[in-house]
Parts: C-alpha cells; sequence; structure tokens
C-alpha cells in the first residue's frame, strides 16, 4: 500500500492492537508538500462497530479541538471501508521517555511541561470533553517545546456521560481518579488527578500507585490518601508538595477546580522552564530518538518515484493505543496477579449460594414441622425478612464494590498473519486469523498452526484492559 485517498504514505511509525500510524505526505500543484501523520484502524476490525465507533468518537471530538497543547486533527477519511484520521506530523519525544531521561527530580523543566498539558486539557474541558486517559504515556513533547495531549479515544462527552456503565473502566487504572475506578459521574478535576499522579512521579522518580494486583492499586487509589511527596523527595519545596497534594485529593471537591488552577498554581510555587529551555531538554536528552527519526524521515521522503511502504520498515512494539511519537510505546505494566480478585468474586459466589440452601432448608423444616392448622410465630414472617432483606444488602453492596474490577481479569488479544493460519491458546482454538478474542489476563502459550503442518510458539502475556497484538509471519 502506498497510498491513502489523496495522501501517500511513506512509512510506518507505530502500530498498536486499534490502529496503526503512518507517516504521509499530502503534495500539490507549485510543488506544495506537507508531512502529516494518519492513524488508520486496522482492517480486520473495521468490521467491528463498537471499535469503529471508538474511533469515529476521537475524530469527533479532536475536530472540535485547537489549541497549541493539543495534537490537531485535520480530516477523517476512509478507504476500502477503513477509517483513519490526519493529524499534524509531531518532532520530538513522548513525556514518559523525557521525564525518565531528564536528571533527576527537575522541577522547572516538569512544571513547564505538564502546565502547558494543563492548558491544552483546560482547553478540552472549556468544549465539554473529558479526557480520561491522561498518563505519561498521552503527553508529547516537540522540538519546539510544546508539550501536546494525544489520544482522545477514550475521551467523552461530560453531556453524554453521566455514569459510565456498570463494570466498565477505561483509561489506565494507576492514573484514574477515585469517582473514574468507582464508576461515578467524572469532570474537568479527573483529568486534574491523572495530572497530579503524573507530576508526582516526575518529582518522585518512581510509580505512584503500584502493587501485586488490580484491586490492590484500586484499593489504594480510592481507600488512601496519596503520600507526600516530600517523604520520596526531602528537598522538594512544601508549597510545591501542597499543590500536588491538592490535586490527588480523593474527594473532587477539595481538588483544583480546573486545569488551569492546576497549571497557574504550579507554576507560582515551583516556577517552570520556557519552550526554549523545553526545546533544549528534547534535543539534549531525545537526541538518539530524534536523530533516528530524522533518519527515517530523509529516507522516505527521498524516495519521491518509489515511496516507503508499512512492509519495508522494521517492525514496532505494539502498545494499547497508537500515539504520535517515534514508537508506539507499551504502558508501563508492573507485576500484577488477579488471583485476589478471582478469589473474592468466587467467594462471594459460594457464601451467596450457601446462604440461599440454609434459607430453603429452614423454611422446608420449619414448613414440615408445624402442625396444618397451627399459627405462625408471630415474629418468624418480620424477622426472616429482615435477615434476607440485610442478606441482600450485603450481597449488593459486595456486588458495587467489585463489579468495576470484574473486567480487570480479561484482556484482548489479535493475532495476524500473511497467510490463513489456526491459532491455539493453551490448546484452546481461536480460530483461523485474523483473530480477535477475550482472553483470561495472565501467561498464555500461544501457537500458529499452518495448514501443512508447521507451527510456531510463543509464551504472551494478557494485561488487564489491553489489546495485546501478535504477529507471525511465514
Amino acid at each position: 500500500m502506498t497510498a491513502l485517498g489523496r495522501y501517500e504514505l511513506l512509512a510506518e511509525l507505530g502500530r498498536g492492537g486499534m490502529a496503526e500510524l503512518h507517516l504521509a505526505r499530502l503534495t500539490g500543484a507549485g510543488g506544495f508538500a506537507k508531512l502529516v501523520a494518519i492513524k488508520r484502524m486496522l482492517p480486520h476490525l473495521a468490521h467491528d462497530r463498537q471499535l469503529t465507533e471508538m474511533f469515529l468518537t476521537e475524530a469527533r471530538l479532536a475536530a472540535r479541538l485547537s489549541h497549541p497543547n493539543v495534537c490537531q486533527v485535520f480530516e477523517l477519511g476512509e478507504a476500502d471501508n477503513v477509517p483513519f484520521l490526519v493529524m499534524e506530523y509531531l518532532d520530538g519525544v513522548g513525556w514518559d521517555a523525557l521525564s525518565a531521561a531528564l536528571p533527576a527530580r527537575d522541577l522547572r523543566l516538569a512544571a513547564g511541561a505538564l502546565a502547558q498539558a494543563a492548558e491544552g486539557l483546560h482547553h478540552a474541558h472549556a468544549a465539554g470533553i473529558v479526557h480520561r486517559d491522561i498518563s505519561p504515556h498521552n503527553l508529547f513533547v516537540t522540538v519546539d517545546g510544546v508539550c501536546k495531549v494525544l489520544d482522545f479515544g477514550v475521551a467523552k462527552l461530560v453531556t453524554e456521560l453521566g455514569k459510565t456503565q456498570p463494570g466498565v473502566l477505561v483509561g489506565k487504572v494507576p492514573y484514574m481518579a477515585p469517582e473514574q475506578l468507582r464508576g461515578d459521574a467524572v469532570d474537568a478535576r479527573t483529568d486534574v488527578f491523572s495530572l497530579g499522579v503524573c507530576a508526582w512521579e516526575a518529582l518522585a522518580g518512581e510509580r505512584l500507585y503500584d502493587g501485586p494486583s488490580e484491586l490492590a492499586i484500586y484499593q489504594a487509589i480510592t481507600e488512601r490518601d496519596a503520600p507526600s511527596l516530600l517523604g520520596r523527595w526531602s528537598a522538594c519545596p512544601p508549597a510545591v508538595a501542597q499543590v500536588i497534594a491538592r490535586a490527588l485529593e480523593r474527594d473532587p471537591a477539595r481538588r483544583h477546580a480546573s486545569a488551569q488552577a492546576f497549571a497557574d498554581e504550579l507554576r507560582g510555587h515551583a516556577g517552570f522552564a520556557s519552550p526554549g529551555e523545553l526545546a533544549t531538554a528534547v534535543r539534549t536528552y531525545g537526541a538518539a530518538p530524534l536523530a533516528e527519526r530524522a533518519r527515517l524521515v530523509t529516507a522516505a521522503t527521498a524516495r519521491e518515484n518509489a515511496p516507503l511502504t508499512a512492509a519495508t520498515v522494521r517492525d514496532k512494539p505494539p502498545s494499547e493505543s497508537v500515539h504520535l511519537r517515534e514508537t508506539a510505546v507499551p504502558v508501563a505494566r508492573p507485576r500484577r496477579r488477579t488471583g485476589l480478585l478471582v478469589a473474592l468474586l468466587a467467594g462471594a459466589a459460594a457464601i451467596a449460594a450457601t446462604l440461599a440452601v440454609v434459607l430453603v432448608l429452614v423454611l422446608g423444616r420449619s414448613h414440615a414441622a408445624a402442625p396444618p392448622d397451627a399459627a405462625a410465630p408471630p415474629d418468624a414472617a418480620p424477622g426472616l425478612a429482615t435477615g434476607i432483606r440485610t442478606l441482600g444488602e450485603g450481597l449488593q453492596h459486595l456486588h458495587d464494590t467489585l463489579a468495576p474490577l470484574q473486567q480487570l481479569r480479561l484482556g484482548q488479544l489479535a493475532v495476524e498473519s500473511p497467510v490463513a493460519v489456526t491459532v491455539y491458546a493453551d490448546d484452546d482454538s481461536l480460530g483461523a486469523t485474523p483473530v480477535h478474542a477475550e482472553l483470561q489476563v495472565g501467561h498464555h502459550m500461544l501457537r500458529a498452526v499452518h495448514a501443512d503442518g508447521r507451527e510456531q510458539a510463543r509464551d504472551i502475556i494478557i494485561y488487564p484492559q489491553q489489546l495485546t497484538t501478535e504477529r507471525f509471519s511465514w
């Protein structure tokens, strides 16, 4: 494939579970040429109406935004019934990579970048859009020192959101606000919380919310106050620690009322790097990826008569979504086990079943023991009704607590191959490629079997709420 509509595809920049990102060129009369980035939905997913609607929603929301700190979307197109987005081409590095490469606890650079991101989010909030997936992987700093917010793929209009569907979580759990984890209504302060997590981690040099399981992270965010930054960095100015602590308040009413207020307060107490200083930092600490990107772009644009295609560019590691960066960067994935969650859910079901059996037996014995004309004890029925009601309320509370976590047990797997092969996960057939399946979180042995008997096998890990893409070549 060398063209997509009126755009010439030059090189593949990244690929994720839902879409692929290409460097492309738009040419016109008089030697006009403009580089753009094209995010194209993977063809084998285009038939999925829910995924297609998510992709189109991102386009509709992004089209409403025009701000220096938000990645600009120029056009929504379609080719061969597959939708694609045309976006501004960004040259720079992701905040996740830049913050990791910066000198330890560079307060001015962190404040400069995150305050810009907050202003971009404030613009989105003013348009009625909550991002809901802010993390270091969705922030990008250009070679001009401009921090941009990426990927509004899971954002929703405030007026459309209300409460999320029961048991449905969108976003990266360690960066999600308590109300988002509980499935309550979200607003601008939800994104402020996520920015607070990004700021805390950039200055502490470690993850804020981590644990042995998703349930542990859920409980840490929803039940306990975030630890003070002073405990991780004793030299942090107390006023700055207070600003970040306010952004991390579990009660939204106690956070900054807007992302702009967070930006203003952070800059007021921390100072901030100018765009020029940020540009210098990007070129200094991101020199290696920038040089590699420059080589790729030079080679691609130099071949006007024989443009590169996705097949000629080396494979990129998959991620849960495709961003505008040199490679698709996987979300940081700490060790996570869902055994405790599974045990709790199974235990709740067992308790409910056992108590139901006990109630049936008690009722049956009481009825059998009583003479046909005997009157029931005056308090028996009300007492039994109260017990049943109390039991029901307890089980409902347990269900409400665990329901948002149920989907953390599952992840998505997409398998591709240039020829049709049968795919097996732990000896269970998933069908012929292309495959899109739901699997339990954890390790799996994936096998691809060719019709001639040849097979390939690899060990994979399925992560909660993420789509893992595997490609076999023959």
